[in-house]
Formats: C-alpha cells, sequence, structure tokens
C-alpha cells in the first residue's frame, strides 16, 4: 500500500524527483503544490487505492506517512 501511495504522489508531482518523494515528504513543500493538485490528489488516492477520504485530516497531513496513516485507519 505504502508503494502504490508514493507511486501516486510521483504521478501528480511530475516536477519533483521521483527519488525525492519519500514516506517522510513533506508534500506541501514541493513546488508544484498547490489547492489544484491537492484535489487531484485526493481524487486520485481514492480513486487508486479504493478508499474514501475526508477533507479535513487530510489538509492536517504533513507527509506522505500521514496520509498512509489516514487511509490505514479507514481501511
Amino acid at each position: 500500500m505504502e508503494e502504490k501511495l508514493l507511486d501516486i504522489f510521483r504521478k501528480i508531482f511530475t516536477d519533483e524527483n521521483p527519488e525525492n518523494i519519500t514516506i517522510d515528504s513533506e508534500f506541501r513543500e514541493f513546488e508544484q503544490y498547490s489547492s489544484l493538485t491537492q484535489m487531484e490528489l485526493i481524487e486520485t488516492i481514492m480513486n487508486e487505492m479504493k478508499v474514501q477520504l475526508k477533507l479535513r485530516p487530510f489538509i492536517k497531513a504533513e507527509t506522505i506517512g500521514d496520509v498512509l496513516e489516514i487511509i490505514l485507519d479507514q481501511s
């Protein structure tokens, strides 16, 4: 599940070096991050991982690992 989530982040944040996108990455620090990429990210995670994400916990997430914890808590 972790690798699948990292693949999603790598697919959306194409301006980042894929090697720099790790479970500890603070994704809001990526230059390409915006409210639009946030919505794309949420939609892609929900569609590809077959989970429901609530906006408030997602907004509080700082790292990709935090997003993974949200997903695991909802599974």
